[in-house]
């Protein structure tokens, strides 16, 4: 399902400039990025934003940023928020208010990835299913499976 720039605005208490756009799906990773996702810079041992011209350059048809940066490039949409993490947090929680009420979470110490990629296989032959890519059990991966997902 896509998202509206006005959505995810809304979604993240955030302020939006640019292009009126749709995305599909979001990545915190310029390098795996998909064309028309959102990219999520995270800010941590290094700051995601440096990896902007390379998530535009991948097909990012929009972004979160926390600087005071300049308008986003033509046929690109920018949402300007507080901290970019608790941005996909909330967005996550828009993207779960999309979703039906059945919902699988797989918790455990060993063999998540494997129980997961099963439920997964045996749900699909009778659901509409999504399941996270990769092991994305913490707070960023979380978000990113849900708006995925929705």
């Amino acid at each position: 399902m896509h998202f509206s720039i006005a959505e995810i605005a809304a979604a993240t208490d955030g302020e939006a400039s640019g292009a009126d756009v749709t995305v599909d799906g979001a990545s915190i990773d310029s390098r795996t990025l998909e064309p028309g996702q959102l990219f999520v810079p995270i800010v941590a041992e290094r700051d995601g934003h440096e990896f902007l011209p390379a998530a535009l350059a991948a097909g990012a048809r929009a972004y979160f940023t926390s600087r005071d940066d300049t308008p986003p490039p033509d046929g690109v949409a920018a949402i300007r928020v507080a901290d970019t993490a608790l941005a996909l947090r909330a967005l996550g929680r828009a993207a779960r208010t999309r979703i039906g009420d059945r919902v699988v979470g797989v918790t455990g110490s060993v063999g998540k990835t494997s129980t997961k990629d099963l439920l997964a296989g045996v749900l699909e032959t009778t659901y509409v299913t999504a399941a996270s890519a990769k092991s994305f059990n913490n707070e960023l991966g979380l978000p990113l499976t849900l708006v995925g997902a929705a």
